[in-house]
């Protein structure tokens, strides 16, 4: 049993659960059924938006973070039910925080909790606090669903435009004499090796290539439970 308390304070080490708790003192972990870690309370913040608009707010949220993270993605819950359904949610009535692949590439750089919060939560939450007061939304807006996926990848790898960006990822998978002479998703008709060959290895060298093959993986199942 002493080893299960050891290794559970060194996984609440890891991903830095103290330093989320001091930075916000109205949460709380409160007693699961299984191994998730579950924190509730008060998340108050002050916020500024790139123009300068000054927000301090507070959102009851819920935080569910499985034991596999940081190779997981923690689920939030807004419980006061300020926030609207068709307000950026997901299934569950979960919060939409951002492009899945986005979170994941931000988790693997810091396994730290109070750097998720900090990171994708809270300007989920001064989002809304800024539409509640302006009826617009400050960091613009990502489309839902496989465009907004889609989207996000086309950014992520500077491409204008791309039918399937997703194949970015495949290839990013790949060892890079192989990838270059495969097709660019850009439609641009040239190889990759003379076209987006540069953003590629930036990327590759940076996460992996293994990481990449998760994530084409992750990716091609989400967009294929999109359009069922």
């Amino acid at each position: 049993m002493g080893h299960v308390v050891e290794s559970l304070r060194q996984w609440h080490a890891l991903i830095d659960l103290e330093g989320l708790l001091d930075r916000y003192d109205g949460l709380n972990i409160v007693p699961s059924s299984n191994d998730t870690l579950v924190i509730v309370g008060d998340l108050a913040f002050n916020a500024t938006d790139p123009d300068g608009k000054i927000i301090a707010d507070s959102y009851a949220i819920r935080l569910e973070v499985l034991p596999s993270f940081p190779d997981s993605i923690p689920s939030v819950w807004e419980m006061s039910k300020r926030i609207s359904r068709d307000y950026h949610k997901l299934n569950q009535n979960r919060l939409c925080l951002g492009a899945p692949t986005r979170l994941r590439m931000e988790i693997v750089k810091s396994a730290s909790l109070l750097n998720f919060v900090d990171q994708f939560v809270v300007p989920y939450l001064y989002g809304h606090s800024h539409f509640e007061q302006t009826e617009q939304i400050p960091f613009g807006e990502l489309a839902h669903g496989a465009k907004g996926i889609r989207d996000y990848l086309c950014d992520l790898f500077h491409a204008k435009s791309s039918e399937l960006p997703e194949e970015f990822l495949r290839l990013s998978s790949l060892h890079k004499r192989v990838a270059n002479k495969r097709p660019c998703p850009c439609d641009s008709k040239r190889r990759l090796g003379r076209c987006h060959n540069r953003v590629v290895n930036r990327l590759r060298l940076t996460f992996g290539r293994k990481w990449f093959a998760e994530e084409y993986t992750k990716t091609k199942m989400l967009l294929e439970s999109q359009s069922e």
